[in-house]
């Protein structure tokens, strides 16, 4: 099986088994807050909490330039969140050994190794699918915030869920 396949099936996976816990399709408000001095996501529906759970976040894409920027490189986050995007994006290696003069492996490599990147709009699910196949993560929810800016959390590890 390509490399790609199993990255998309990887998603798909993943994808059915947050529907059995979450509607996806929902319009959630995100928050984070401290518990026990330890940042968490709080999924929140109709100012009921949904979810809570340990989180990673991986970056900001702006729908206006279409710029991707990691983490790593926006100033105040946490410096956890800082060394498991460095971890991350050091697993370049995989598509630079199996660099098979493909588009899409060129542009899993590329996004790694860079800081921020120019990402077309039709090509961020790529990303999507990438960050959770590179990790263990559960799920990445996208929240918009200002200035079209949507940032990608990903849900680690569910610690609560309510009905």
């Amino acid at each position: 099986m390509k490399l790609l396949e199993k990255i998309r099936k990887n998603s798909k996976v993943k994808f059915n088994e947050i529907k059995k816990k979450i509607n996806i399709k929902k319009n959630y408000t995100i928050i984070f807050e401290d518990i026990n001095k330890e940042p968490k996501l709080f999924l929140i529906e109709n100012k009921k909490i949904k979810l809570i759970g340990d989180f990673h976040f991986y970056g900001i894409y702006n729908k206006n330039t279409e710029l991707w920027t990691w983490s790593n490189v926006i100033p105040n986050v946490l410096l956890n969140q800082i060394k498991y995007i460095k971890d991350l994006r050091n697993k370049a290696y995989i598509f630079e050994k199996n660099m098979d003069l493909s588009k899409t492996n060129m542009f899993f490599y590329q996004f790694l190794i860079n800081d921020s990147m120019y990402i077309p709009k039709k090509f961020i699910s790529l990303v999507y699918d990438l960050i959770l196949y590179l990790t263990d993560d559960i799920f990445i929810f996208e929240s918009t915030h200002s200035i079209n800016n949507i940032q990608f959390t990903g849900l680690s590890k569910i610690l609560e869920l309510h009905k």
